[in-house]
């Protein structure tokens, strides 16, 4: 029988300086945890509009990427081409891109892209406002809208 008792006895050390380790290591594991979730909340507090699922929300500084301004390629190409059973042009004059002025995105069943661009028109440079819908699991990218911009200056 002191055998039998010898043995839960090593086995019940081992135990033991685990659960002395584990309230040890577990206070500060919160304490991360709680620094953590109080960062995400500041963050979340400096951009309320990303917090508002399908809000649009401005996206600085993505003027240049090179997915953006095959967005705005995609656009003025779309709205140059030919309409369908009619086989005519949408416009009569074909436009140019020029560069991407401003970009905004909404979170919807994939990412709605609002696109300000400046084209070359005939020489004119013009501003419009694109709507580019992607859905990349499903290979999709549409021109939702494409309009002249209002009330904007095209020497921007």
């Amino acid at each position: 029988m002191r055998k039998h008792h010898r043995g839960l006895g090593s086995v019940a050390a081992p135990a033991l300086l685990l659960l002395l380790l584990l309230a040890l290591v577990l206070p500060s594991t919160q304490t991360q945890s709680q620094k953590q979730s109080a960062r995400e909340t500041a963050a979340m507090a400096a951009e309320p509009a990303r917090r508002l699922a399908g809000g649009i929300v401005e996206s600085p500084g993505r003027e240049n990427d090179l997915h953006i301004v095959g967005l705005a390629r995609f656009a003025v190409s779309e709205h140059s081409s030919p309409l369908p059973l009619l086989n005519l042009h949408s416009r009569n004059t074909p436009l140019e891109l020029e560069k991407v002025v401003r970009v905004k995105e909404q979170a919807v069943a994939g990412r709605l892209y609002y696109i300000t661009i400046q084209v070359d028109e005939g020489g004119a440079k013009k501003l419009y406002e694109a709507k580019v819908l992607e859905q990349l699991w499903l290979d999709v990218r549409k021109l939702v809208e494409f309009r002249p911009a209002e009330g904007a200056s095209p020497n921007v």
